[in-house]
């Protein structure tokens, strides 16, 4: 069989969103995909009955993305998601809270319980990233990298944001900029929580750390009503009802290279067509990061095109961070320690148990890097209530799934290497979160019915591109961030790449609407009417009924 573009690897992240574009552009695309089923790092359990749970892909970033616009995914395909008054937040077991939220005079309020002047910097800090959200989002997020143009355009909004030159933020840490811009330990931890888990660059990285804070600042957080999973089946139905093609089941064994160009794809023996080679006229996006790519090209078809890059992609850093997921059954409402300080956390959907000090904070990242798993573990955990936006989440007896992520490093030496994660482990984990828990819920684990508990290395059963646990597509270190990572358009023609490229592999579907761009561009399609929406423009001038998902939702479903 032959198509226009064959996508390897149908994400939710790259590979799903970028066929679902090209194929309503009006090319014929094909999605190779190994699992049962796309979008299987995103997926809507019901781990106990009556209950939602997204294990992987919890938090949905969707709200950043013009998808939901150029596909129709809202209007067409009944695509909801829902939010909370609170972004984020962190709690602390001294029982006060500090929360962002959409409102910038809420935000400014609870800064300012802790300092006024923080109340003052934050309130001109998001009253900024509000002016510029949209052109932040295009230049930094939906624009195919490396691209230096921009990346100087994108450095001069993080000066603006931040209120300092990009002279002063490109010799600056996370760490030396958030001592600089506010007095209250707890407002520096509330902006670094997000930055600490390496999601937008390195935060002892000077200069790279300091735009990493102005960069976290710029995302929406939300939850998909009926569960994470509806965004896949959504884009899914998209792009079949464009006349796309999904072949599940089918992991492939080679992308096929004939005179420096990528021609075809040619399934494993395993695949449900053993052997199958499926011809592509005009292109081949590869889904499955640096090192599954290169696997499939063959080191020796890289290096004679590129051995420079052949080497990075061979030696791409994944180890750094890995998931560790807690999912708790609890039954009724999360019991926030801080709610007589500030009643506002119990609307909030995503929070972080801070750490115990600003010292701690630098000694959890300075752990990670030095691979040591029990000193990073249980300084900050992010969690996830499904519950307070989605009423599909909530079983009729009033249980609700909670959520917990922490980035460990993956190696394990002190404890004897990785495959120690398949031991006692485990337990160990889940038995001290129980306990990190209860210092900012009181009373948590009483409520706890059930649990489960993830490693990186089930989480890298689950998405084989998810190496060693880690699932943003590659570790942000010095020489992988923005111009340093993976390259939209491959030095092999016609050869594509929609993970380990810049940004980072999330719900928003950034990386595939990147590689979707660069491949439209190439094939002379990229005009299109329809493909005109820009990005978090939707979700500013919905904010006010995403605000109220639960009624929403429920009126739906009568």
């Amino acid at each position: 069989m032959q198509f226009d573009v064959i996508v390897v690897g149908g994400g939710i992240s790259g590979g799903l969103p970028a066929a679902a574009y090209l194929q309503k552009a009006g090319l014929e695309v094909a999605v190779v995909e190994a699992r049962p089923e796309c979008g299987n790092f995103c997926p809507t359990h019901e781990t106990w009955p009556g209950t939602l749970d997204s294990p992987h892909a919890s938090i949905n970033f969707s709200g950043n993305s013009p998808a939901l616009v150029d596909l129709g995914l809202v209007d067409e395909y009944g695509y909801r998601i829902g939010t909370t008054p609170v972004v984020l937040g962190t709690a602390h077991p001294d029982g006060t809270n500090c929360l962002i939220c959409y409102d910038p005079n809420l935000t400014a309020a609870s800064f300012a319980r802790h300092s006024a002047a923080d109340g003052e910097t934050i309130f001109g800090i998001q009253s900024r990233v509000l002016e510029k959200m949209v052109e932040m989002n295009e230049l930094a997020f939906y624009s195919p990298h490396p691209d230096t143009g921009k990346f100087e355009e994108i450095l001069k909004l993080c000066s603006y944001v931040l209120g300092r030159s990009v002279e002063d933020l490109s010799s600056m840490t996370a760490y030396e900029l958030l001592e600089l811009t506010f007095e209250s330990d707890k407002a520096r931890q509330t902006i670094l929580c997000p930055v600490a888990l390496h999601l937008q660059g390195a935060p002892l990285s000077r200069g790279q750390g300091a735009f990493a804070v102005a960069l976290s600042l710029f995302y929406t957080t939300a939850i998909g009503i009926g569960g994470n999973e509806a965004l896949v089946d959504a884009v899914s139905r998209c792009f079949l009802d464009h006349g796309g093609t999904i072949l599940t089941n089918c992991p492939v064994d080679r992308i096929e290279v004939r005179d420096g160009r990528a021609t075809a794809v040619v399934l494993s023996p395993e695949a449900v067509f053993p052997g199958a080679r499926f011809e592509a006229r005009h292109a081949v996006i590869s889904n499955v990061g640096a090192r599954g790519t290169l696997g499939l090209l063959g080191e020796e078809a890289m290096r004679s095109v590129d051995s420079r890059l052949a080497t990075k992609m061979k030696h791409w850093r994944m180890d750094e961070r890995g998931s560790t997921v807690t999912s708790w059954l609890i039954d009724g409402r999360m019991p926030w320690g801080s709610s007589d300080f500030d009643p506002l956390v119990d609307k909030a959907h995503l929070m972080y148990r801070a750490y115990d000090s600003w010292s701690a904070a630098k000694d959890y990242v300075v752990a990670m890097i030095n691979n040591d798993t029990w000193a990073a573990f249980g300084n900050m955990i992010e969690i996830l209530d499904y519950g307070q936006v989605d009423p599909n989440a909530i079983s009729p007896e009033g249980y609700r799934v909670i959520r917990g992520e922490e980035a460990i490093p993956y190696p394990l030496r002190k404890e004897g290497g990785p495959e120690a994660w398949d031991g006692p482990i485990r337990d160990e984990m889940l038995r001290r979160r129980h306990e990190v828990m209860n210092s900012i819920a009181p009373g948590f684990s009483e409520r706890v019915i059930d649990a489960y508990q993830w490693t990186p290395v089930d989480i890298w059963r689950t998405n084989q591109a998810a190496v060693f646990g880690q699932v943003l597509g590659g570790d942000f270190s010095e020489d992988q961030w923005i111009l340093d990572r993976m390259p939209y358009r491959m030095p092999v023609r016609s050869l594509y790449m929609s993970n380990s490229v810049w940004p980072l592999g999330l719900t928003w579907m950034a990386a595939g609407y990147n590689a979707a761009q660069v491949v439209a561009e190439d094939l002379g399609v990229r005009n299109q009417r329809w493909w005109s929406a820009r990005p978090v423009a939707w979700f500013l001038d919905n904010i006010g009924q995403l605000l109220e998902p639960m009624e929403l939702a429920a009126t739906a479903g009568r």
